[in-house]
């Protein structure tokens, strides 16, 4: 597992915290997973229920939130994207889904728990 800094922003409302790299969170859109203290934080409502099923059959439910800017930074350069929030009760990080990890070009080393752009 890899996780990096970012920053969530909304509406003139920032948080900084870690987020999980989930190339496994996989999503047609770009999706990024926050605990409900991370939401209220940024004012996102809860939206629409809906449960997903996770890896070795588990199942949850999340909130579908309105959308926020993602952005990265390293090395003086910064990205940004804009995502779709799944308001996750239970969960205690923030977690970028596989599209968001493409769309801000981040590149991935496990084995030497490296990232960077591409």
């Amino acid at each position: 597992m890899l996780r990096i800094p970012v920053r969530l922003r909304r509406c003139g409302k920032e948080v900084e915290a870690y987020a999980l790299l989930n190339t496994g969170f996989e999503s047609d859109e770009p999706v990024v997973a926050v605990p409900p203290e991370v939401a209220s934080e940024l004012g996102l409502r809860y939206g629409r229920e809906v449960m997903f099923r996770g890896p070795t059959l588990t199942y949850g439910i999340v909130y579908l939130g309105e959308r926020v800017e993602v952005v990265v930074s390293m090395n003086n350069e910064c990205r940004c994207v804009e995502a779709y929030v799944a308001i996750a009760p239970g969960e205690d990080e923030v977690i970028l889904s596989a599209k968001c990890i493409e769309l801000l070009g981040i590149v991935i080393d496990l084995k030497h728990r490296r990232w960077w752009f591409s």
